[in-house]
């Protein structure tokens, strides 16, 4: 991903606050190239064990197949607010349209979770960050149905080497662009766009 240094975050908590906050992301993988749309699990780092990512697919899915043996690079991309900047906002011309956006990347080596009761652990934690109280209780399912429902899944765990945080939230235009821009954002009801382009500079 191209990074210039003005849009660069190197801020490991704003990392993982973000894969947190836009988990469904996409998995690539170079060999076959493939892509699969998926929602994540970050494990942050602990200890000396660096932070993973861990996601599912469907047994039918052959994308698995990439990280069969002994596994395979694999790159995540999560993507954040975004939105069209007109220059008619900014009082400095001459300039041109843009895109803001966030985005982070991480690379890695991905391999395979096969182990039923290791899925089955994994989907617990899933349901117990999305499920409203009361909802899906697994312990409710019929033990052979889920063991059926599990068996049909293949974990993936990317162990994460190199993490890219991307902010393009206009901080190479003059503090009165920025301020403009985030006021016409939240007037066209981009407010997630606006919010990003305020977190981001540090304004109000």
């Amino acid at each position: 991903m191209y990074t210039p240094a003005a849009f660069r975050s190197e801020d490991p908590d704003w990392i993982f606050s973000h894969v947190e906050r836009h988990d469904f992301g996409l998995l690539v993988s170079a060999t076959p190239l493939t892509v699969s749309h998926l929602p994540f699990q970050l494990v942050r780092p602990q200890g000396d064990a660096p932070a993973r990512l861990v996601c599912h697919v469907a047994r039918a899915n052959p994308h698995w197949q990439a990280f069969a043996g002994q596994g395979a690079e694999a790159l995540a991309v999560f993507q954040g607010p975004h939105a069209y900047v007109s220059s008619s906002w900014y009082g400095a011309q001459p300039s041109v349209p843009t895109w803001n956006y966030d985005a982070v990347q991480a690379v890695g080596h991905a391999t395979l979770i096969e182990d039923p009761a290791e899925i089955a652990v994994q989907m617990r934690a899933m349901a117990a960050t999305y499920e409203p109280t009361p909802g899906f209780d697994m312990d409710a399912q019929p033990a052979d149905y889920m063991a059926k429902m599990f068996r049909g899944l293949v974990g993936i765990s990317l162990e994460v080497r190199q993490w890219t945080g991307k902010r393009k939230q206009s901080q190479n235009r003059p503090p009165a662009d920025r301020i403009a821009v985030a006021a016409a954002l939240e007037a066209r009801g981009d407010h997630a766009a606006a919010a990003a382009l305020r977190e981001a500079n540090g304004l109000a």
